[in-house]
């Protein structure tokens, strides 16, 4: 029976999130005085073997045939200690930590020597690209490792300490702030010209940190945070400005439309503001918050709602971006009634497309349809869909429109088959036939 091997990105956990690793991304590990002695093993050694333990699974497909998927594995890592910081002294130690980069996993080699700082999983020790386990070069100095060696005789007492900062599109860097500590001890302090703060020389335990800051601006609650005898907390506030743009959309008939995507544009700049997108509620209304002062545009978009002439996005009041009305906003201000009326829209229907092979039967599933609209200005997205284990795919199409439709593997892959469609406003399924099965083979 003929077996095929594809491999999956694999899964990673951080900070409570599962999603798909394409890459691994870590928060910084703070300060080297933020390490907690005792809580885990951490020691430094040398990689003696390192062992991969796949993960295969085998499925099988609609045509009978079976597929080999490759999923994230876990390399068994086995150390020679030679200095152990925390935890239990061993002459060796095994540890285990994800196969691939991106699920975050550490590239150990054999015969090269590491800081290891491990947690405990299943009863087994683990690390990761996202603890301090770093490769130790000769004569080179280790920060963490020199401050793991002088804990024993540091003096007693902790610190607290961290900044406030605006973000980099406000024109100033730093406002006026005070923190407050409270806990085993209880303090304020005004932060410097610079945004920081430093709390020194306090009892361990856990504290709450709160920052206040002026009137129309905001930042984050108050935090819980545990700093340890003669170790340190960083506690960092991300400082925005109160401004708000607000606003309404209806359709023509003054109906409000609900889960419109609304983005927010410097109007200076062709890209978008990432950190300010929203949709609209049931009632059409939409708020963007925490703005610093500046030029913005408005746009609402949605590929299930094009005008006439093929536009996926909306600038307000009604136009394309090279006539959208700019909002001006001030610090802390709020701008109301920006309100869309979206009209001349052309909505799209689901259209069912049966993929066959060139001897009638279907498709194997997992193969990508493209449609691509013939006459748009360029603006109207391109539509994707995926086969089914029918070989069937649905595609969000408008009426009236023509379409390239293409099949391939995905977009790296030749089209192995495709069609001109025009599509009518019906049920009736569509047919597209597979010219080239080779391109489209695993």
């Amino acid at each position: 029976m003929r077996r095929l091997l594809r491999f999956l990105p694999g899964f990673t956990l951080l900070f409570g999130m599962v999603s798909n690793a394409h890459a691994c991304f870590c928060g910084g590990p703070g300060p080297v005085c933020s390490i907690q002695m005792g809580s885990s093993i951490i020691f430094r050694g040398t990689v003696v073997e390192s062992t991969l333990i796949p993960n295969i699974t085998t499925v099988k497909r609609p045509d009978g045939t079976e597929m080999q998927l490759a999923s994230n594995g876990t390399f068994k890592v086995r150390l020679s200690v030679a200095e152990t910081f925390s935890g239990e002294p061993k002459a060796e130690q095994i540890i285990y930590t994800s196969q691939q980069s991106s699920a975050c996993g550490f590239p150990f080699q054999v015969g090269r020597e590491y800081v290891v700082f491990t947690y405990v999983s299943d009863a087994r020790l683990w690390t990761s690209r996202c603890s301090r386990t770093a490769l130790l070069e000769p004569g080179v100095e280790n920060a963490a490792v020199t401050w793991m060696r002088a804990y024993k005789t540091a003096p007693h007492g902790s610190v607290i300490s961290g900044s406030l900062r605006l973000p980099l599109d406000s024109n100033i860097t730093v406002v006026p702030a005070t923190v407050q500590l409270s806990g085993p001890d209880s303090r304020t302090v005004t932060a410097d010209s610079e945004g920081r703060y430093v709390f020194g020389n306090l009892k361990a335990g856990e504290y709450s940190v709160a920052a206040l800051v002026p009137e129309g601006f905001a930042t984050s609650k108050p935090t819980k945070i545990r700093v340890a005898d003669k170790g340190c907390a960083e506690v960092n506030w991300p400082v925005t400005y109160e401004g708000r743009i607000r606003g309404n959309v209806v359709d023509a008939d003054g109906r409000p439309v609900a889960d419109m995507r609304m983005e927010l544009q410097y109007a200076s700049e062709a890209r978008m503001n990432s950190s300010h997108i929203t949709t609209t509620d049931l009632n059409g209304s939409y708020e963007f918050q925490h703005l610093s002062p500046g030029d913005y545009l408005v746009a609402a978009r949605n590929p299930g709602y094009l005008t006439e002439d093929g536009a996926s996005t909306i600038y307000y009041p009604h136009s394309p971006r090279p006539e959208a009305r700019t909002i001006a906003l001030g610090p802390a201000a709020s701008v109301d009634r920006v309100d869309f009326v979206l009209a001349r829209l052309r909505s799209t229907r689901t259209v069912r497309v049966n993929v066959i092979l060139p001897d009638g039967s279907p498709a194997p599933a997992g193969l990508y349809l493209y449609a691509f609209p013939n006459g748009s200005r360029g603006d109207e997205p391109t539509r994707t869909g995926l086969t089914d284990a029918s070989g069937s795919a649905v595609l969000p199409l408008s009426p009236g429109r023509e379409y390239a439709i293409s099949v391939a593997l995905d977009r790296e892959h030749p089209g192995c088959g495709g069609t001109i469609l025009t599509f009518s406003d019906d049920k009736e399924a569509r047919t597209v036939v597979i010219n080239h099965p080779q391109a489209c083979a695993r």
